[in-house]
């Protein structure tokens, strides 16, 4: 059930209520100065006021519910030659737990290209992409241009890849975009890259916390299937591997979870609208891949920060791949970095650590320098 403040006039009066209490955070946040008064006592005082603020704007989101697709979708038209829109792939593409139903069915979706969308005269064949699906708890889209461009610096320049497209699936907001809906949109991009020309040798794939999520599940498909060839290499950041119906009591439990800038009620948001009514156990792997490990023929990269609330799961996700025979798995953890710090480079000063992030996953997928 959706949280009154979703509604006006109660979501005005959530607004005001929010402007006079951030100046107060602030004020009560110089208390963050002290060691001893800081939900986790190793991180700076930066990182635990920019993680408490942060929290309070997800958890506004969360109970107004607020999703940002429109905004999504309005700066991707404003962007236009860096814009493009894919076109689901034939039927045959969505089989299995993916098979298109009376409510989601595959529909076309965008993205952005960094720096720019691939030249005609392009040998797109040579070119090495990234393909990145954002993350937001399944239910906030973050594929803005602002966005984009933050995590595309360390893709063109560390990992140095030829070009990124920043891809923004459906999030869950009604019937018509739950799973498999996102997940759909996923076989949509890939399929829309490889018939521009790209070779999947050449192809990364990307996502961070739900985005990795669906991404996970999403090759976990391309294994089961054999739709689609299956690419280079795939990078997990920050992944959510556990989600589950007690999202709530589980991670309220994980070490970190106080201390980290993920509120509970976003978490709770996420799977009551992205998981199926009725969960069969065909569909489960497919939404929480921890202790439901599978072969990949893809090179799995994994980075976490060891002051996450999902730093447990998701250490113990990648070390339950590496343990399937065949598979080629590499975990890279940031010491001190809290939930999805790729993004928050900048404002926590932890720009050395992700960009070393960056660098192994490079050595790890390529073998160079």
């Amino acid at each position: 059930m959706a949280p009154v403040w979703s509604k006006q006039p109660f979501k005005a009066v959530y607004v005001a209520i929010l402007l006079v209490k951030v100046p107060v955070m602030l004020l009560l946040g110089t208390r963050f100065a002290f060691k001893p008064l800081r939900p986790l006592g190793r991180l700076s005082f930066k990182i635990t006021l920019i993680n408490s603020l942060v929290r309070e704007w997800l958890l506004f989101a969360a109970q107004t519910r607020s999703s940002g697709m429109g905004t999504v979708k309005s700066d991707h038209e404003k962007m236009k030659e860096r814009s493009a829109q894919a076109q689901p792939a034939s039927i045959e593409h969505y089989t299995g737990v993916l098979t298109p139903q009376a409510t989601r069915s595959p529909a076309p979706v965008g993205g952005l290209w960094y720096p720019g969308p691939p030249p005609a005269n392009s040998d797109l064949k040579r070119e090495k992409i990234v393909v990145h699906f954002p993350g937001g708890a399944f239910v906030m889209a973050f594929g803005a241009d602002v966005n984009g461009q933050n995590f595309s610096k360390p893709i063109l320049e560390e990992l140095k890849a030829d070009r990124l497209f920043f891809a923004q699936y459906r999030v869950a907001e009604d019937e018509s975009t739950r799973f498999p809906a996102p997940m759909q949109d996923l076989v949509t991009f890939y399929h829309h890259v490889l018939k521009m020309g790209y070779d999947p040798s050449n192809i990364l794939l990307s996502g961070d916390s739900a985005g990795a999520n669906i991404l996970t599940g999403f090759v976990r498909y391309l294994e089961e299937t054999s739709v689609l060839p299956s690419p280079k290499g795939v990078m997990l950041w920050s992944p959510w591997t556990n989600p589950s119906v007690k999202v709530k009591e589980e991670y309220n439990q994980a070490t970190n979870a106080n201390a980290d800038l993920l509120p509970t009620k976003l978490l709770e948001w996420g799977v009551e609208a992205y998981f199926p009514v009725s969960l069969s156990k065909e569909v489960v792997p497919y939404l929480c891949p921890l202790h439901h490990a599978f072969k990949t023929k893809s090179s799995l990269f994994v980075h976490t920060g060891d002051a996450e609330g999902l730093y447990e799961p998701t250490r113990d996700f990648a070390q339950e791949m590496s343990e399937v025979e065949g598979n080629r798995v590499k975990l890279h953890v940031t010491e001190g970095a809290s939930h999805n710090p790729v993004y928050a480079r900048d404002g926590t000063g932890m720009v050395a650590e992700i960009y070393r992030a960056f660098e192994d996953a490079h050595q790890f997928f390529y073998g160079e320098n």
